[in-house]
């Protein structure tokens, strides 16, 4: 889901200070460690614009759209087992289903993932990670926290990845180059991932008046909205740009 992706900007650009007791009013996103996190989302910014950014315009220079699409859908694929054990955990039955039927018809019918015949069947993609699962669960997400790397996340999240790690079985196969396979397709992910959001983080960078508390609520937003599932929020984020078409 691209609501997903615009998250995956925010990691890429984006506890020092002293932390507050009070809890986040309806519609904004809780930062005790504003101080830390701005200096960490200025980091990650400089290091953006010197590496990752000119290797995601190569990338685009080199390959064509259909390229693009293909390695995509590939790594797409390859997540799906994360999305399928998260639908489990919600208790999306169907939905867990449908992620199977999609991982089995791409990986063989559609060569690895690279075609997404599923999606051409009607099959539509979900995107499902254990911090999701949490907060569905009820499990607040805590103070917003932007660190080196790995950019805008959360306690809640920042656990969710680490679980999310241990339900990829590709993470456990043993084979000759597993790990150049790995780090390759870490590596594709990152620079496919940031392909996708140059006109969104330029944006970002230039019309936003304090890009920082941009990329902060639209984290919230996304986050949000990735665990409601589209459902409705009654405290929706109406002053920022809609980011959806990205």
């Amino acid at each position: 889901m691209m609501k997903i992706a615009s998250i995956s900007a925010l990691t890429i650009l984006g506890l020092g200070g002293c932390a507050s007791t009070e809890v986040a009013a309806p519609g904004t996103v809780y930062d005790p460690y504003e101080g830390f996190n701005r200096r960490m989302f200025a980091l990650n910014n400089t290091l953006d614009k010197a590496i990752l950014e000119p290797t995601a315009k190569g990338y685009r220079f080199v390959t064509t759209e259909d390229m693009r699409e293909g390695f995509s859908n590939a790594l797409a694929n390859l997540k799906e087992p994360v999305t399928f054990a998260n639908e489990i955990l919600q208790g999306d039955f169907i939905d867990a289903s449908n992620t199977v039927g999609r991982f089995a018809l791409n990986s063989t019918l559609g060569v690895v993932g690279l075609v997404d015949v599923a999606g051409s069947l009607g099959i539509e993609r979900k995107s499902e990670d254990f911090g999701q699962t949490l907060g569905k669960w009820g499990v607040g997400d805590g103070p917003y926290l932007v660190l080196p790397i790995l950019g805008s996340t959360n306690p809640r999240d920042l656990l969710g990845t680490g679980i999310d790690s241990a339900f990829q079985p590709l993470n456990y196969a043993q084979f000759s180059g597993d790990t150049e396979f790995r780090i390759g397709r870490s590596v594709l992910g990152v620079v496919s991932g940031r392909e996708k959001l140059i006109e969104l983080i330029a944006d970002l960078r230039e019309q936003q008046a304090d890009p920082y508390t941009a990329a902060r609520r639209i984290y919230g937003q996304t986050r949000d909205a990735a665990i409601r599932n589209g459902a409705e929020d009654p405290n929706a984020y109406e002053d920022l740009p809609n980011y959806d078409e990205y």
